[in-house]
């Protein structure tokens, strides 16, 4: 299987062409040396990379995208601590974390094996694992193979059937859509961007199963999915106009990459960071949070928004990187939001009959009192339903609750 997979990625000239790239300037090449022969098809330890064995560990977390897929991971918990209907199971939160971890390495793994020609043009990609020469592609294609299979097999046995459909879903529209149309069309960010939202999902189907199509937080999941659809959007186009002369030198096609001057790329991003700020306002006003969302949203949002307009007034590369870190701590921050102030709209009174129906299975027990015990100690929610009349919602703090 292993070989399979490494050969449908390898053309007729295989690994000869690989080795024989040529680098686009003199001075880059004194930094990125030209592999040899042997390296190519050594193991790491073979080569000399490490007497200890540590170092393919290493190399192995690059070929993962180790740091991007703890992101993944990290976005897939909210909708399960939130949806849960019960008190945490420990063994499902892990399973859920560590398939969501595998499948991601795996879906990164078979990007690098795709794209190893032209990471190996590009100066930010060209002493990654594959095309330097220090992994080959029989070992990346084993190592898609059982982290994939692998992943897939703890979800669907430690949390859901739907958990593990959604991260294959994830992974197939990761590897054999979205980046293949990298260098075809711009509007791979948008796929992509699909795509790496998928698994925030997942949390919600660890805790509901295929219930989530019938449940009340089938909104929040959808809005989670859609924040951090748009949230993608200005964050790679960040990236992309940082790192244009690389991108173009391998071959990719991205809007951001014919912005000269970068104001282009400013003004793509407004629109999706405008948007962002509203959803938190839209999700409380709905009745789906409490006002405490958009309140605790402010600062993060504000902050984005103000790396935006300074990097609008004078683009460069210090200004856009700071855009580019201020939407890493606005999804840090959403992320946190969106898990403790969520909830559900409150049923009418005349289908409650007591305290107990209402939080089966839409909250547990446990929550539901701690947040009614502690309802008085929130002024903000008090105010906002004073002010703007919002008693009927089912909002308020996110241990608090008003009581039936």
């Amino acid at each position: 299987m292993c070989t399979f997979l490494a050969k449908s990625f390898t053309s007729r000239a295989g690994l000869h062409s690989l080795r024989r790239c040529k680098l686009p300037s003199a001075s880059f090449a004194s930094v990125v040396q030209e592999p040899r022969r042997d390296d190519l098809h050594a193991t790491p330890a073979r080569s000399g990379t490490s007497a200890s064995g540590l170092k393919p560990l290493k190399l192995y977390w690059k070929l993962a995208k180790g740091k991007l897929t703890l992101w993944v991971s990290l976005s897939a918990m909210p909708g399960y601590f939130l949806a849960l209907p019960g008190f945490v199971d420990p063994t499902v939160a892990i399973a859920l974390f560590t398939g969501s971890f595998l499948t991601s390495s795996s879906a990164q793994t078979m990007n690098q094996m795709i794209e190893v020609k032209r990471d190996a043009k590009m100066k930010r990609t060209a002493m990654r694992p594959l095309p330097s020469g220090l992994l080959t592609l029989p070992e990346a294609a084993c190592f898609a193979t059982g982290s994939g299979a692998l992943g897939l097999g703890i979800l669907a046995v430690g949390t859901t059937a739907p958990t593990a459909a959604v991260a294959a879903l994830t992974m197939a529209t990761y590897a054999a859509v979205y980046t293949p149309m990298k260098v075809r069309s711009p509007y791979n960010t948008h796929v992509g961007a699909i795509s790496g939202s998928l698994p925030t999902l997942m949390g919600f189907t660890a805790a509901l199963g295929t219930g989530l199509a019938v449940s009340p937080w089938l909104p929040h999941a959808m809005w989670i999915f859609g924040m951090q659809t748009l949230w993608q959007m200005p964050h790679f186009y960040a990236l992309a106009w940082l790192h244009r002369a690389d991108y173009l030198q391998g071959g990719y096609k991205m809007f951001p990459l014919t912005d000269a001057t970068g104001a282009e790329t400013a003004a793509m991003s407004k629109p999706y960071l405008a948007a962002l700020c509203a959803l938190p306002w839209a999700m409380s006003a709905c009745g789906a949070a409490s006002w405490m969302l958009p309140v605790g949203a402010a600062l993060p949002s504000a902050y984005w928004w103000h790396t935006l307009q300074a990097f609008e007034k004078k683009p460069g590369a210090t200004t856009c990187r700071h855009f580019f870190l201020g939407s890493l701590s606005y999804l840090i921050a959403l992320l946190a939001l969106f898990t403790a102030y969520a909830r559900v709209e409150k049923a009418s009174d005349d289908s409650i009959t007591n305290k107990d129906s209402q939080s089966s299975g839409l909250e547990p027990a446990w929550r539901v009192k701690l947040r009614s015990y502690l309802l008085n100690v929130c002024p903000h929610e008090q105010a906002c339903k004073e002010l703007l009349h919002t008693a009927w919602q089912n909002g308020g703090c996110p241990i608090a609750k008003p009581p039936l």
